[in-house]
């Protein structure tokens, strides 16, 4: 998988473009306004920054881990490779990390692979000898395209949506592959915008709880943990003060 940062540029100015739109709350004049873009975020007004977007152009993405990113609606546009429009003639495709270590199903999956992609050409060449377009013809070879067949994706996020995204998709609940296409987002936009790194984290660091409960990893106290040992000790705070004023 590649991950590439669109607009970086623009992401550079993201302070300074959130400060401007914000001064306006409190009629501020600054001849850099990037003070208080930062500001916004560190008080959690993020109003301003909306009309900013994070670009990224995902490659070598099997199309399961791009139908899990384009579930994220608010504050996200997306364009999905058409596989309609787009010839499969170059069929990329992912390899199951746990049968890595097993030539025998290893073989018999990239075999699988090759005998749907000479099926695939197979029901091109017959739809096209019919008479039809080449477009009729990937529409119905592609039937036949399995979920782990790279595509490409173009995604933007408001900061606000990218960090919703990282505390969902950097939790190590996540799947494997949607894990490694946030980790490189987070990569390339902490190259050009550093002041987001305790930001573009996982809900257990962001919250300081893990919200996922029963399947939580363990790495912190759940969500129901930390409430029973909050709980225990302000009655211990409190038998204290007791104590010490009788």
């Amino acid at each position: 998988m590649k991950v590439t940062l669109l607009n970086p540029d623009e992401v550079k100015n993201l302070f300074m473009d959130w400060g401007q739109t914000s001064a306006i709350c409190y009629d501020t004049h600054m001849k850099d306004p990037t003070p208080i873009g930062k500001g916004c975020m560190k008080s959690g007004h993020y109003s301003g920054s909306r009309g900013d977007y994070i670009k990224f152009l995902v490659t070598e993405c099997p199309r399961f881990a791009i139908d899990q990113a384009v579930r994220h609606e608010v504050g996200v546009f997306k364009n999905v490779q058409s596989f309609r429009y787009c010839d499969r003639d170059t069929f990329g495709y992912e390899v199951p990390s746990e049968i890595l270590g097993n030539e025998e199903l290893l073989a018999k999956y990239n075999k699988h692979m090759e005998d749907t992609m000479a099926l695939y050409e197979e029901i091109q060449s017959y739809v096209i000898s019919e008479g039809k377009t080449k477009e009729r013809a990937n529409e119905q070879a592609r039937y036949v395209l399995p979920m782990a067949t790279h595509s490409a994706f173009v995604i933007g996020f408001t900061v606000e949506a990218l960090e919703n995204f990282m505390n969902k998709r950097l939790c190590l609940r996540a799947e494997d592959t949607i894990r490694q296409m946030a980790l490189l987002m987070k990569e390339e936009t902490l190259k050009v915008l550093p002041e987001l790194k305790d930001k573009l984290v996982p809900n257990c660091k962001k919250l300081m709880y893990c919200p996922e409960g029963k399947k939580s990893c363990g790495a912190v106290l759940t969500k129901e943990e930390m409430e029973f040992v909050i709980k225990h000790a302000v009655k211990e705070a409190k038998e204290k003060v007791e104590n010490k004023e009788e």
